[in-house]
């Protein structure tokens, strides 16, 4: 008797299992469309009572997705903190069934979370080449474009791998985009590949998608794209000392930029105090680029210390040795490691330049070292900005 006992109260145990997990995979389904409505608290508040039965009886997958559904609500809502909170929960249940797809979503999510956050670049890189990784298990090419685009990015920034990996990611990224329909954001990746190629001192391929990024940038009419593509072009431009072609480029972007004050106006003008210096408009190119350092380093460190850099290369060429030393003294005590590699490397130079009117011998050491590190990672362009300083201390 006692047997039979047990085993209908086992029995009624399993059903009441059963009916838990259909009434969490309803909730689940239904924070899914929740979501899809915008109603991302409810859909939070739905995918959380799922949670407890799901993690109840150890459904790892389900539990993953029912996080992703948790992350990716808080941050469409702007609680990046929570997003993180529940995606990088999310992301641990998926390593434990190799489960990629799912892996790649919530990474996803936390890319944006840990962007957003300002989390540190470092570890922001290293959930970058978790997501390759991921990317690389999976027969996806629109996942593996949007994560190589983004990496191929990161690791120009950082000067991590070679500018020829990196163009390597940035090419697949752009063949896909090339071929998939009503895709406006090509142009970011056609601007990498102008900068990479400038780095790598390949101006002639880096003029090439220069003029590819600003048509498309055009074509899409949108604004903060046609000014970043056209100050990258005009780059390009400037190193070939074409400044008659660069002119309307910068001139575009001037127009677009003076439509409103915002982020966009100080980046253009953080690119367009050099097109002013190359003029000879110096005053004009120092004001600019001072404004756009004051609005930048509240909001955007990469390319505020990127108008550093350029603040004391004129100041050092304007014999403003105390203005030098100022810009000098944020590169060694930077809010961020969110530097380029270029903008550390032009800020060392002019660091050099200023140091060998006591030293010659210890800044060649400086430089052999800078140079070093350049040529693993094929910069050419900035190795050559390098060579040119030693000549200049070779004079003194």
């Amino acid at each position: 008797m006692k047997k039979i006992i047990l085993v209908l109260l086992c029995g009624i145990q399993i059903s009441c299992a059963q009916d838990n997990l259909t009434e969490a995979n309803r909730l689940k389904g239904e924070a899914a469309i929740l979501m899809k409505a915008k109603d991302y608290q409810a859909t939070i508040n739905a995918a959380k009572q799922a949670l407890v039965v799901f993690e109840k009886n150890k459904d790892t997958i389900n539990s993953a997705e029912t996080l992703y559904l948790m992350a990716r609500a808080s941050a469409l809502s702007k609680d990046f903190e929570s997003a993180v909170k529940y995606g990088e929960k999310g992301s641990q249940l998926c390593l434990l069934k190799e489960n990629y797809p799912l892996e790649y979503k919530i990474n996803h999510t936390l890319s944006w979370a840990y962007f957003t956050l300002g989390k540190d670049f470092s570890e922001n890189l290293e959930h970058q080449k978790r997501q390759l990784y991921v990317v690389n298990q999976m027969d996806d090419e629109k996942a593996k474009a949007l994560v190589y685009n983004n990496y191929g990015y990161d690791t120009t920034v950082s000067g991590t791998i070679s500018l020829d990996s990196t163009i390597a990611y940035m090419k697949f990224a752009n063949d896909y985009y090339a071929k998939a329909e009503n895709n406006k954001g090509r142009w970011y990746t056609l601007m990498n590949l102008t900068w990479q190629y400038r780095l790598k001192n390949d101006l002639q391929k880096s003029e090439h998608y220069g003029r590819l990024s600003a048509q498309q940038a055009r074509a899409d009419n949108d604004r903060h794209a046609i000014i970043e593509a056209n100050t990258n072009l005009g780059e390009t431009l400037l190193y070939q000392n074409k400044l008659q072609e660069a002119a309307p480029y910068y001139e575009e972007g001037l127009k677009w930029s003076n439509q409103k004050e915002d982020r966009d106006t100080f980046v253009f003008d953080v690119y367009y105090s050099k097109y002013l210096w190359k003029k000879g408009e110096k005053k004009k190119a120092i004001s600019a680029v001072k404004k756009a350092i004051k609005f930048l380093e509240t909001s955007e460190v990469f390319y505020e210390m990127l108008g550093r850099a350029f603040l004391a290369d004129y100041s050092y060429q304007s014999n403003n040795f105390t203005e030098v030393k100022k810009q000098l003294e944020v590169f060694n005590n930077p809010r961020s490691n969110y530097i380029s590699l270029e903008a550390k490397t032009l800020a060392k130079i002019t660091e050099v330049k200023l140091l060998s009117k006591e030293s010659t011998i210890e800044t060649k050491e400086v430089l052999k070292a800078v140079s070093k590190k350049l040529e693993e990672v094929g910069a050419t362009q900035l190795i050559n900005q390098v060579i040119e300083a030693e000549k200049i201390i070779n004079k003194q």
